[in-house]
């Protein structure tokens, strides 16, 4: 009998053992297939295993997703050369609907292909980052000490960087007891700042890690420090306080902004991000005087606290509709200087006049660039400038050249801002310095460029700007009342995929119409 029972287990091991080497086997397929529901239900299945060797097995199949990624990217950068290279046809405003001037017929031909290329493409690339969140998700859901255990041990690891922070987000999901402090080792140990953003915002996750916060408010990447700021705003951990205020002496532009408003959520009050005035509540808080709030530039009544900023306004034709906008009594679209007057009531004319208020109410050394799209986007400078009586002056040029005509690209300007946050050949790493913050308007929903739904746009956008944490602020210009009435307006759809951008990328969002 005891031979029966023995055989009986054995098989039942030889089966399970079976059963994982067909799952790993059917992940790997899928992955390099790109097959979405193949990749979740064999990760689905691994992870159901709970077991140490379901961990190796689905990192195996990350790392096709990452291999496969690397070939689209080729592909891509293809289809953007191509775009560029004819993207300057010109289109004739005086038919109804406007046309392409006959001499760039074949210019535009050569976009378009060069368009749907691209499109599809992105699609594809879009499957893949589907996938490595199906395996991120199947990873979280691992219990046992020894799945868990090894989870760390990839953290720990020399792996990519990217699988890193992957398994950081994944080791935030699992709620483990040993989750955190392997998370809090990665935050102040790991030389890639991109794995330090990731294991700082699982940590925000679990609500833990205020000591590993405050060991990173000195980092050398922005991104690092602002992650860090975030978990002990959420913490609200009165131990961050002093470090705090020690950071503010010597922060400025967004990064002030941020440790103030981690102060005033843990601390109840508002200095404005005054550091004297910090300092002296912190050595007398009942004595300390209320700092006065300083003068704020502002778009769109949305204020300009960052020193290293990327405007992105539409020049579509519907631009040139008139505004509905109307400046809102409590709102400082900034005092200005007198001379800067509005010179038109057309939605592209309030944009300008916004936008020359800004750049001339901004410290001179702040760090700026602007791109105007439509079917395209069109930029000041490849590199960014900094703000001066001559960068101005090329700056208000370029702002009155660009008149309103075309198709709605959204996605294509927003990653071109993004790319200002980005480095290493396909955009893997975080840049040190550069962009922190963009503005972005629009009157109308996407209708063309690589990625032309807005409920994608959401996605790409979220996922690009995981670990460069730029902060997008949202300004939509849209017409009240355009589209079937039996359908909701584009004011309405513009306005929800507007505020869902800004929220899921730290900004303020304003429907600048009546």
């Amino acid at each position: 009998m005891g031979w029966i029972i023995f055989a009986l287990a054995l098989s039942r091991v030889e089966g399970l053992v079976g059963d994982f080497e067909k799952d790993r086997a059917e992940l790997k397929k899928a992955a390099a297939a790109v097959d979405l529901r193949g990749v979740r239900d064999a990760a689905d299945r691994l992870a159901a295993s709970d077991r140490k060797p379901a961990v190796d097995a689905l990192l195996d199949g990350y790392g096709v997703c990452a291999g496969a990624m690397k070939l689209l990217w080729a592909d891509k950068l293809k289809a953007l050369q191509q775009k560029e290279a004819n993207a300057d046809f010109r289109i004739n405003t005086s038919t109804t609907p406007p046309t392409i001037v006959e001499q760039d017929v074949n210019k535009y031909k050569a976009w378009q292909e060069a368009e749907a290329f691209g499109q599809k493409t992105e699609r594809s690339i879009m499957a893949v980052e589907a996938c490595k969140r199906a395996i991120v998700d199947a990873l979280g859901s691992f219990k046992s000490d020894d799945s868990v255990k090894e989870l760390a041990a990839e953290l720990a690891g020399n792996g990519r960087p990217e699988k890193r922070a992957g398994v950081a987000e994944a080791l935030g999901r699992t709620r483990h007891a040993s989750a955190s402090s392997a998370l809090a080792a990665a935050a102040v140990k790991d030389a890639e700042p991109p794995v330090r953003v990731a294991a700082l915002d699982a940590l925000r996750e679990l609500k833990e890690g205020a000591p590993a916060a405050i060991e990173n408010l000195k980092h050398e990447f922005w991104q690092v420090r602002s992650a860090a700021a975030a978990l002990l705003k959420t913490l609200k951990a009165k131990e961050g306080v002093e470090p705090l205020i020690d950071a503010l002496g010597k922060a400025d532009g967004r990064w002030r902004a941020e440790i103030n408003e981690a102060l005033v959520a843990i601390t109840g009050v508002d200095k404005h991000g005054d550091p004297a005035a910090w300092k002296a509540w912190l050595a007398a808080p009942d004595a300390a005087p209320p700092a006065a709030p300083a003068a704020k530039t502002t778009f769109y009544g949305i204020p300009v606290e960052s020193k290293s900023v990327i405007f992105i306004l539409d020049r579509s034709g519907s631009m040139a509709e008139p505004s509905e906008w109307e400046i809102p009594p409590d709102v400082a679209t900034g005092p200005g200087p007198k001379e800067i007057k509005k010179e038109g009531d057309r939605k592209i004319d309030i944009a300008r006049w916004q936008l020359k208020k800004a750049l001339a109410m901004m410290p001179d050394g702040a760090e700026f660039n602007l791109i105007f799209y439509n079917h395209e986007w069109t930029i000041l400078s490849e590199k960014p400038l900094k703000l001066a009586a001559a960068t101005r002056k090329a700056a208000f040029e370029f702002i009155d050249r660009l008149d309103p005509v075309g198709p709605t690209n959204i996605y294509d300007p927003l990653e071109k801002g993004l790319s200002f946050a980005a480095a290493g050949a396909m955009a893997e790493k975080i840049a040190r310095s550069g962009v922190d913050t963009l503005f972005f308007l629009t009157d109308g929903m996407p209708n063309t460029g690589q990625v032309p739904r807005a409920e994608d746009i959401l996605v790409k956008v979220k996922e690009l700007n995981k670990a460069r944490k730029v902060k997008i602020h949202a300004i939509g210009v849209f017409s009240a009342g355009r589209g079937p009435a039996t359908q909701p307006s584009e004011a309405e759809l513009g306005g929800k995929f507007l505020k869902q951008l800004a929220a899921e990328n730290d900004g303020r969002y304003t429907g600048a119409q009546k």
